[in-house]
Parts: structure tokens; C-alpha cells; sequence
């Protein structure tokens, strides 16, 4: 103990027993501190979704709201330090921090959805940049600014309220260290227990309600005399001026937080980039932070500042270095983890990614929270110094996803912005606590050993890698398959178009456009390819707007052509890049037909899109009389996600119809078609709507060259849907319940694409009396007696492929021959059995045989089973 530790200790014992520093005060503030640190992350969690559903998920709105946040807390920090600083009673100005935070929480409940709605005004359906960017950082700066404010001036509230009864005062170190480990509990808790199970909402009152606790706790404590604080700041005794670690904090700050942004996006090309993800990722980063600083509060006082400081910097130019080169290995180790220790559920899939955020994150965090620690330390005075140097740092934070993430990862790319912000950290270095130049040169020339880039595609040898862009808020790849077929890829995780579906692609847009009367102008929501989108071209006079939230999935669209059309070559098309919901609620343009792709579930924020205010928000933009088509990917979705999804889509949409589009099951879909009264439609529909001979062409070249073959996609009416859907929760703006229940299942390895097609032909009868005119005619009735069989011939042909995924041959043989023969217009099922017996013919001639035989036993009428006998085998 030092000389003046001792003196402070004697002074403080020969007042009284009640004030001799209670070491239970101590861990009571501190376990105070842990429980703000819970809500003030829960907070970010929440806020931040609840802002987006607003906002829109826009590059411009989602930093912007990041940024207000860390914008608010640098303004209470710096406004607010000098004043609790000199306060003669600081725990009185944390009680009503924590008290105006807890309020403010409360307040938010109702008042974010206010703020959104300004906000969607004032930017408009195609804002420009400045304009955008303003919006989306001053109405949630505005909006939780008390909130924010207060809690920026906690740090140097709580400072003074316990430094009084610590040994020399010195306490950041630990108050940073329990404040971020209840940040590192409240990242998680929100993410996995509260807002799946409760919703925003109530997670914000909850949150509130631990501000209100907090603030509660510590009005009831004495506060402890000032003259005690005796032991002189650290700075005193330190050669480094105020400027000088003013600018230090600011760049680790920005730095720090580069680091996180850079290194999250790289990893987002090997993580399942759900909900989850990004709270495993972060719940690391923070534990970092927090053992980094409690490291400090232990053993940082053994060194002198300026030395101490050099090691840090130092060493986390080293570290950071290191983790960069530790990211080429990401892929493999998240696979390992995976396959051989955690495994598939919810929390074996966050198992698999903290072991990745550990690899890349642990250590340069950990000297992260270290620094931080050492320098607003370093920064305390009498008068203030905590509050300030703490929102310089935060300043700096604020700054860095638009500097790295902005500018310069699609510049330089993602290795060497990172490479830039490992050696950003050595000019910090204190002149006197220069190492050795071969110390130094170490991060240096592990440049060296970084591999050309950090791209993440996962592909076949045989692969070839077409085009790869490092956007703004993705990773787009453009791969040419070793078939010759291309495939566009979104952060390695998700496939958003392919050439060898391209049958299915088109028919995404013929089917509803088919199904209204008379388009003359039709919205898509999702573009992917731009296959589905361009085949609007091919409708004689119909108008079509695409929009696409990833502006190089756009750009990528010329490597897909000829399958789509160049969108210059055709005036009636048009893209805009935003986000889907908010260009909804934005727009004053009413659409015919309105076209919802794929959107992938599991994905992060993609549960909006299904929840029930989108919803309704897309019924005000359906023109009188038209119709809308949401399509769903059953191969991600378990049965309760998906019949929530119905659920939800009757509630707003009751006259509601399904189809599906692939009978093979590859990655079968189901799009779910609402008109706004109930209609039905003549049996000879399909010949009305192709009369131009373009268009007949390119339905004959998808399959579709009838009524019987295009009403056949039909599968289940509003009755059918809501028995299958049942009663239970919806999926709600409050209550996303789909971006929580999807990942449980997207991530599985062992589910099968089908199940949940094959429960629902278990489950909904096809009725084509609800789908055709009734009519006396001789024509309607046998035209829907003809459909009937045809859907019947489709149900048993799909469960052939359900038999054939199960290993079960011979069945599926047996139910496509059966599905041929029970409908002569569903000549899918005879071709497809000519093409077993075809490709049989060498490896199985006796296989191949007995099908020919049986096919041409089972359809009499038709000649090519006995012709191709008669060419293979001589018969």
C-alpha cells in the first residue's frame, strides 16, 4: 500500500465505525451500476427495432439510429459532467438520472410509434442522401434524447458517489467492468428471453422499471463525505497533457467501435445472421470489455500511465492484427463447432458463433475495456474530467460505422479497413512509451500474412466466382455453378436467385398477374435475379415497379440476362433501391397487383415483413379491385412459424387463396393470393387473360400452356387456410414473433424442405368448387371435374418425391405412375416417368423396363412409354 493509500485509510478509521468505507456500500453501487448497464443495452436492443420498423432498414437508418444513441449519451456526458463533478451530493443526481432515464422508457412505449410516422414523412418515397441521413439521425436523436442524455451522465454520477469509499478513489475500472457485464446480461436476455416472449413493449417497461428499481436502491444510501477523496488523479502524476489524451480516447473510441463494424460484417458470411447472431457477437464483445476493465481496476494502478499506456495501444494494434487473420479461418472453425460439439438447436447454433466472436473479438477487447478504463481515469479532476473523456470516446463511436462501414469497406474492402484500424492504434502510442522498433514493426508485418482479401463465397472447386461486390450493408457474390447455372448470393448465407429456377422464378409474377382481370400496373417487394420482376415485361400494357433493399443485388442483375430483361430496354419497368416497408407506407402510387418475394425468414429484420401492421400498410396500396401475392418459402419455415403466418395474413387479408409452384419439391413454395372481395373465376379464364402470342410462347416455355395446368398451382381456399392455421398468436410491428421462431428452424441441418408442403396436403383439401364459377354448363362441369382429377393427380405425383427424398423407390415409381394415370391433363406426371425410365436405361435396364411397362399399362391411350420401350430395349 502506498504512503498515501495508507494516509487515506487512517483518515477515514479515526472518524467513526459509520464511516469506515463499508465494503458492502461498495458492492451494492456497483451491483446497481450492473443492473443500469442490463437496461441500458436492453434499451439499445429494443429501441433500435422499434426505430426500424419506422425507418426502414436502409443503410442511412439503421447507423443513423446507432449513432443518435451514442449521440445522446456523448451530449449528457459531456453537458453533465462539470455539474455532477461539483454536485455536493452525486448520489442524489444519479437517483434522478436513473429516474428520467426510467421515465423516459416508459414515455418511449408511446411515443416511438409518434416518431416513426413523423419520420416517414418527412422522408418521403425517394429521399436523397442528405436528406434521408437527416431524418434518420435527428428524430430518434430527438426522440430519446432525456433517455440518452441521462444515461451518458451516469458514469461520472456514480464515479463520485463511490470513489469516496475505495482506497484512492480509483474506481472506474470497476464501475466500467459491472456496467458492461450487465450490458453483456442484458444483450442476451433481451435478445433470447424477454422480447421473444414478451415483445418490445413490455421489454422497454420491464427495462423501465429496472432504471426506476436502480435509482431507488441508491436514494435510500448516505451519501459519503467529499473531503475523503484525498488521493490525486491520476493525470497529476502523468507528463501526457489533457489535449493529448482527449485525442486518444476519441480514436480508440472510433477505432474500437471500426473494429466491431468491420469484423461483424466479415463474420456475417459464416454466421447464420439471425436476431441471435448479432447478440451472440455483441455479448461477446462486451464480456471482453468488461474483463479488460476489471483487469484494470485490479492491476492497472502497478503501472505508470504513460507506460501502461503504450503496452495498451500496442497491444491491441497486435491484437486486432491478429483477429484479422484469425477471420480466414472463420468458416471452417463455426463449421467444426458446429458439426462435432454444439450442434443445431437455437443455443448450439450461438455456441458455434461465440466460439467464432471469442477468436476475433476476445482479446482485442479485452485491452479495449483496459485502455477505456486507463484513460478516463487518467482524465478525472476535481472538477469533472470522467463525463467528458467518456463522451469524447462515445463520440468517437458514434463516427465509426459511418467512416469504416460508409466509406471505406466499400472502397478499400474489408481487409484493409482493417488493416487501417489496427495500425491506427500505434500514432496513439506516448512518445516516451515507444517499445523497441522490432515491438513495433509487429503488427506490421502481420500484414504480411493476411490472406488477398476476406471474402467468404463457399463453393464446389469446379465453381467459378463471377462478380463479388463489398457493399454497405452486404456481401453480394454472383456464382457460376459447376452445372453452367448461376447463383446470387447474399453474404454467403442466402441464396436470392438462381438460373435452374427459372421456371419457378417466372411463375412467381404470371401466376397473379394471371389472376387479375385487367393489371396495368403491378409493385414487386424483393428483387433478387430480377427474374420474377422482368417476367412483368411479357404482360401486354402492365406498368411494374421493383424494389430492392441491397443496391448491389441490383447491379448484379446483368450477370442473370437473358433470363431477365435489361431494365433500360423496357420503359415499363422501374427499380428503386429501399426498403420495402417503408416505400409502402411512403408511397401514394395504388397497384393492381402487388408481388412479395421470398424473403428469408430467418433472416435479421426479415420478420417484418410478415408481421400484421406491413400487412395492412400493403392493403392501402391495392388499387380498387387488385389483388396481392405473398410468397412463402416453406422449405425455411417449422409449421407453427408458418401457420402464424397465415394467421396473420387472414386477419388483415380473409379472402385469401394458396397456390404452390414447384410439384418437384426442389424448394417448394406457397404464395398466399388476397383480392379485396371474394372472386371466382370462369372456367375459361386462362384463354381470356393470353391472347397475346408473346406471352402464350413464354407460358408454353414454363409449363404453362392451359387452364388445367395453370389452376392447378391452386391449392387451398380461406376455409381450408384458416382450419389449417387455427387459433393463436400473430406476428405484430410490438410482437415480431416470426424473427424469433424462424432462426429455430432455418438453422437445422437434419429438417427436411417438404414436411411442411406435405402437412399442409395432409391437412387442406383442394376444393375447385371454391375456385371456379359455379355454373349448370356442361363446359364448367366438366372443366372442374377435369381440375379436380388433374389436383389430385398433382398431390399424389408431389408425395412420389416425398417417397423418392425418404429413400423409398419404388413407391415413388409407383405414385408417379399413378398420378399419370389419374389424369390425362397432368401430362407432368407421364413425362416424368419417361425420364426415370430414360436415365435407368444403361445403370438398370430391368428398372427401367418395369416403369415402361406399367406407364404405358396404366395410360393406354398415350404412345410414348411403348415407343420409347420399343427404342431402348427392342419391345
Amino acid at each position: 500500500m502506498t504512503d498515501t493509500n495508507h494516509s487515506f485509510v487512517t483518515n477515514t478509521m479515526s472518524q467513526d465505525n459509520t464511516t469506515q468505507p463499508p465494503r458492502f456500500r461498495v458492492a451494492l453501487l456497483y451491483t446497481v451500476f450492473f443492473l443500469s448497464g442490463v437496461a441500458g443495452l436492453g434499451y439499445q436492443m429494443a429501441w433500435s427495432r422499434m426505430f426500424t420498423v419506422g425507418l426502414g432498414h436502409e443503410m442511412p437508418s439503421v447507423l443513423a439510429v446507432v449513432a443518435a444513441f451514442f449521440g445522446g449519451l456523448a451530449l449528457g456526458s459531456w453537458l453533465l459532467d462539470g455539474p455532477v463533478s461539483r454536485s455536493e451530493r452525486p448520489g442524489r443526481w444519479y437517483v434522478w438520472l436513473e429516474v428520467l432515464i426510467g421515465a423516459w422508457g416508459f414515455a418511449s412505449i408511446f411515443l416511438i410509434g409518434w416518431f416513426n410516422e413523423l419520420a416517414q414523412q418527412l422522408i418521403g418515397v425517394d429521399p436523397s442522401p442528405a436528406r434521408h441521413w437527416a431524418v434518420a439521425f435527428g428524430v430518434p436523436l430527438v426522440a430519446l434524447l432525456p433517455a440518452t442524455t441521462a444515461m451518458g451522465a451516469t458514469l461520472p454520477a456514480m464515479d463520485r458517489f463511490v470513489s469516496p469509499l475505495v482506497p484512492g478513489g480509483r474506481c472506474i475500472g470497476g464501475l466500467y467492468a459491472s456496467n458492461t457485464a450487465g450490458a453483456v446480461v442484458g444483450t442476451l436476455g433481451s435478445a433470447f428471453v424477454i422480447m421473444p416472449i414478451a415483445g418490445f413493449h413490455t421489454t422497454v417497461a420491464l427495462l423501465a422499471s429496472v432504471n426506476l428499481l436502480c435509482g431507488l436502491a441508491v436514494l435510500f444510501m448516505r451519501q459519503p463525505c467529499r473531503d475523503q477523496e484525498t488521493q490525486p488523479p491520476l493525470a497529476a502524476v502523468s507528463h501526457t497533457p489533457p489535449w493529448r489524451i482527449g485525442v486518444t480516447v476519441f480514436f480508440t473510441g472510433l477505432l474500437g467501435i471500426g473494429y466491431e463494424a468491420l469484423g461483424v460484417r466479415v463474420m456475417s458470411q459464416v454466421l447464420e445472421n439471425t436476431v441471435y447472431s448479432f447478440a451472440a457477437v455483441l455479448s461477446v464483445y462486451l464480456l471482453g470489455t468488461a474483463i479488460g476493465a476489471a483487469l484494470y481496476q485490479w492491476l492497472g494502478k502497478r503501472v505508470g500511465f504513460e507506460s501502461l499506456l503504450g503496452y495498451l495501444l500496442w497491444g491491441l494494434s497486435t491484437a486486432c492484427m491478429v483477429g484479422t487473420l484469425l477471420l480466414r479461418f472463420a468458416q471452417p472453425v463455426y463449421a467444426r463447432a458446429r458439426k462435432d460439439y454444439f450442434g443445431d438447436s437455437l443455443y448450439g447454433v450461438m455456441g458455434g458463433e461465440m466460439v467464432v466472436a471469442v477468436m476475433v473479438f476476445f482479446l482485442p477487447t479485452v485491452l479495449m475495456g483496459g485502455t477505456f478504463s486507463h484513460l478516463v481515469q487518467a482524465a478525472r479532476r476535481e472538477g469533472g474530467g470522467v463525463g467528458r473523456a467518456a463522451a469524447v470516446n462515445t463520440l468517437g463511436a458514434a463516427f465509426a460505422p459511418l467512416i469504416f462501414g460508409v466509406l471505406l469497406l466499400p472502397w478499400l474492402g474489408a481487409k484493409w479497413s482493417l488493416v487501417i484500424v489496427s495500425l491506427g492504434y500505434l500514432p496513439l502510442i506516448p512518445t516516451k512509451a515507444r517499445a523497441p522498433w522490432m515491438l513495433q514493426a509487429v503488427p506490421v508485418l502481420l500484414v504480411l500474412a493476411l490472406p488477398a482479401n476476406l471474402q467468404v463465397v463457399t463453393k464446389y472447386p469446379e465453381d467459378k466466382l463471377i462478380d463479388y461486390r463489398e457493399g454497405v450493408m452486404a456481401a453480394v457474390a454472383v456464382v457460376r455453378e459447376r452445372d453452367g447455372h448461376l447463383s446470387l448470393r447474399v453474404n454467403n448465407r442466402f441464396q436470392m436467385g438462381n438460373t435452374r429456377g427459372v421456371l419457378d422464378e417466372s411463375l412467381q409474377a404470371h401466376i397473379p398477374l394471371l389472376l387479375h382481370p385487367d393489371p396495368q400496373n403491378a409493385l414487386f417487394l424483393g428483387l433478387g435475379s430480377g427474374i420474377t420482376f422482368y417476367t412483368a415485361a411479357y404482360h401486354p400494357g402492365v406498368e411494374a415497379h421493383g424494389v430492392e433493399l441491397v443496391p448491389e443485388v441490383v447491379e448484379a442483375m446483368q450477370y442473370f440476362q437473358p433470363n431477365n430483361l435489361p431494365a433500360d430496354s423496357v420503359r415499363r419497368l422501374k427499380i428503386m433501391t429501399a426498403d420495402a416497408r417503408r416505400y409502402v407506407r411512403a408511397t401514394t402510387k395504388r397497384y393492381d397487383v402487388i408481388v412479395a418475394d421470398l424473403f428469408h425468414p430467418g433472416r435479421d429484420g426479415a420478420g417484418f415483413l410478415y408481421t400484421r401492421e406491413h400487412f395492412e400498410a400493403v392493403r392501402a396500396c391495392m388499387a380498387p379491385g387488385g389483388l396481392i401475392c405473398q410468397w412463402l418459402p416453406l422449405y425455411q419455415l417449422d409449421e407453427p412459424t408458418l401457420k402464424m403466418i397465415i394467421r396473420t395474413f387472414l386477419e388483415v387479408f380473409p379472402h385469401t387463396r394458396a397456390y404452390i409452384v414447384d410439384f418437384k419439391i426442389i424448394h417448394p413454395m406457397l404464395g398466399l393470393v388476397a383480392t379485396q372481395d371474394p372472386f371466382d373465376y370462369p372456367p375459361d379464364w386462362f384463354e381470356r387473360r393470353v391472347r397475346d402470342d408473346t406471352l402464350r410462347r413464354v407460358l408454353k416455355g414454363v409449363l404453362v400452356h392451359n387452364g388445367f395446368r395453370f389452376f392447378g398451382s391452386y391449392l387451398a381456399g380461406t376455409q381450408q387456410l384458416g382450419d389449417f392455421a387455427g387459433q393463436g398468436p400473430v406476428n405484430t410491428d410490438d410482437h415480431p414473433l416470426v424473427m424469433y421462431t424462424a432462426p429455430r428452424f432455418t438453422s437445422r441441418m437434419d429438417a427436411t424442405v417438404y414436411g411442411r408442403l406435405g402437412v399442409m396436403l395432409d391437412q387442406c383439401e383442394t376444393k375447385i368448387d371454391g375456385l371456379i364459377a359455379s355454373s349448370d354448363s356442361a363446359e364448367t362441369q366438366d372443366f372442374v371435374a377435369r381440375l379436380d382429377r388433374y389436383t389430385e393427380a398433382r398431390d399424389v405425383f408431389i408425395r412420389g418425391f416425398f417417397a423418392a427424398a425418404a429413400g423409398d423407390e419404388q413407391l415413388a415409381v409407383d405414385r408417379f405412375i399413378q398420378s399419370a394415370a389419374l389424369s390425362e391433363d397432368f401430362v407432368v406426371g407421364y413425362a416424368h416417368c419417361l425420364e426415370i425410365a430414360q436415365r435407368q436405361a444403361q445403370a438398370n435396364p430391368e428398372f427401367s423396363r418395369m416403369v415402361l411397362r406399367r406407364l404405358a399399362e396404366a395410360c393406354p391411350d398415350r404412345p410414348e412409354a411403348r415407343q420409347q420401350l420399343q427404342q431402348l430395349f427392342g419391345e
